[in-house]
C-alpha cells in the first residue's frame, strides 16, 4: 500500500519551497511527504499493480566514533565512554553499503531508513542531526530547536526518513 500512496500521490502546492527531489527524481516535502492521498489514481493504480517483494531490512555497521561504549543502565538512563566531542561545524561520517550488498540481501526498495544515535550534547536544541544519499538527498532528522533547552541530548533515539524512496534497478 505504501508503495501505490507514493506512486499515486497529487502534488499539492507546488510552490512552496520545500519541495524538493530525492535521488529516484521523486519530488517530497518535509511538509507533504510525497504529496496528499488521491482515492482514485490509488484505486485505479491498485486494479493493475505487481506485488512488490516482501520486506527485507539491510543492517549496516554500528559506528562508533573513537571507539564510543555506550551501555543501559536502566529504561531511559544511559552511560557514555570515548567517543568523540561534537566541535563546532559538527561530525560527519560516511558509511558505504554497496549494490552487492543490497542485492545478497533481496533488496530492491529503499522505503526509509532508521539510524538511531546516542549523541549527548549540553543543549538538545543546538544539535542537528541529517543524513545525505550518495545521490545528494538530504534528510533533517533533528533540526535546532531555538525552546529545547533539554540537557539530555539524544540518548538512543531512533530517527526515521522515507525522503530517500528508491526502487534499486538490476
Amino acid at each position: 500500500m505504501q508503495h501505490l500512496c507514493v506512486e499515486t500521490a497529487r502534488k499539492i502546492n507546488l510552490g512552496d519551497p520545500d519541495w524538493q527531489k530525492n535521488g529516484a527524481g521523486k519530488l517530497y516535502s518535509y511538509k507533504y511527504g510525497f504529496g496528499a492521498i488521491d482515492a482514485y489514481s490509488f484505486v485505479e493504480a491498485a486494479k493493475t499493480w505487481k506485488l512488490v517483494k516482501p520486506q527485507a531490512w539491510v543492517q549496516s555497521q554500528t559506528v562508533r566514533l573513537n571507539n564510543g561504549k555506550i551501555t543501559k543502565v536502566s529504561k531511559k538512563i544511559y552511560t557514555y565512554e570515548g567517543g568523540v566531542r561534537i566541535p563546532k561545524g559538527g561530525i560527519k561520517n560516511t558509511i558505504e553499503i554497496t549494490k552487492q550488498h543490497l542485492v545478497a540481501n533481496n533488496f530492491d526498495t529503499l522505503e526509509h531508513i532508521d539510524v538511531r544515535v546516542w549523541i549527548e550534547h549540553s543543549r538538545r536544541g543546538d544539535v542537528e542531526v541529517s543524513i545525505t544519499s550518495p545521490q545528494g538527498t538530504t534528510s533533517i532528522l533533528a533540526a535546532p530547536r531555538d525552546r529545547d533547552d533539554a540537557k539530555t541530548g539524544f540518548p538512543g533515539w531512533r530517527f526515521m526518513s522515507i525522503k530517500h524512496w528508491f526502487v534499486l534497478s538490476t
